[in-house]
């Protein structure tokens, strides 16, 4: 009853929200987390479509102590942790298969990691061309994803069940929980191509030209990197 409603309540917003574009401020660089849960930086736009991202407050503690009490993010944040996020960071509801909620050529910057697979095939290609249309002339697109290379030599060394569970996730509670798709680093050069992206390459753990990857890298031991620009 509790996933129904969760995702009905998800599903309603997104139908409402999905024309909607954030108005942001003119500065020197429009950085875009998307896809982004908790790891947010006040200073980039960061895009979730989460409840927590739904339904926390900027400004009452009480909502976001009820809230904390769903939030799968309890597990891993404390809630002084999760109620400064919320507060400080400029969290966005957005389901991003309706498109990053900006103006074309707008983002200097779109970052999003270990987001890409929870989408299936048809809706991955569509956020790689929303990323395009966001990005100005020149703009820069980091993807991190779980890489099925690795999930090849995990099996071929005979570590199946370890393999199984990082790469073809299903979750028990929530859809958008799920892995839906996965990509090496050819496979989804070929969809970056097709879309448009130019300077496609292969980086590394906490490694490229994307600002504050020191902090939004997560997962070294299984993530293929990749920068590629328009």
């Amino acid at each position: 009853m509790k996933k129904f409603l969760i995702n009905t309540i998800v599903s309603i917003a997104s139908f409402f929200l999905s024309s909607r574009k954030i108005k942001i401020k003119k500065k020197e660089k429009i950085m875009v987390n998307a896809g982004c849960g908790l790891r947010c930086i006040p200073s980039w736009i960061n895009l979730d479509g989460s409840p927590t991202a739904l339904f926390c407050s900027k400004k009452f503690t009480f909502v976001n102590r009820i809230m904390y009490a769903f939030a799968g993010s309890s597990a891993h944040y404390s809630f002084n942790e999760f109620d400064d996020i919320v507060k400080k960071c400029n969290l966005h509801f957005s389901d991003l298969r309706n498109g990053i909620p900006l103006k074309q050529e707008t983002a200097d910057v779109i970052y999003a990691s270990h987001f890409l697979e929870h989408l299936n095939k048809d809706d991955g290609k569509k956020f790689l061309h929303s990323c395009f249309f966001t990005l100005k002339d020149g703009g820069i697109l980091r993807i991190a994803v779980p890489d099925l290379d690795v999930a090849f030599s995990w099996y071929t060394r005979g570590d199946v069940e370890r393999m199984l569970d990082m790469f073809f996730y299903t979750s028990k509670s929530y859809d958008f929980h799920m892995h839906k798709y996965n990509y090496n680093f050819s496979l989804l050069k070929q969809f970056l191509e097709e879309v448009g992206f130019k300077k496609i390459e292969k980086m590394s753990y906490q490694k490229g030209v994307c600002p504050d990857i020191d902090f939004l890298d997560v997962y070294p031991e299984h993530s293929l990197y990749i920068e590629a620009y328009k």
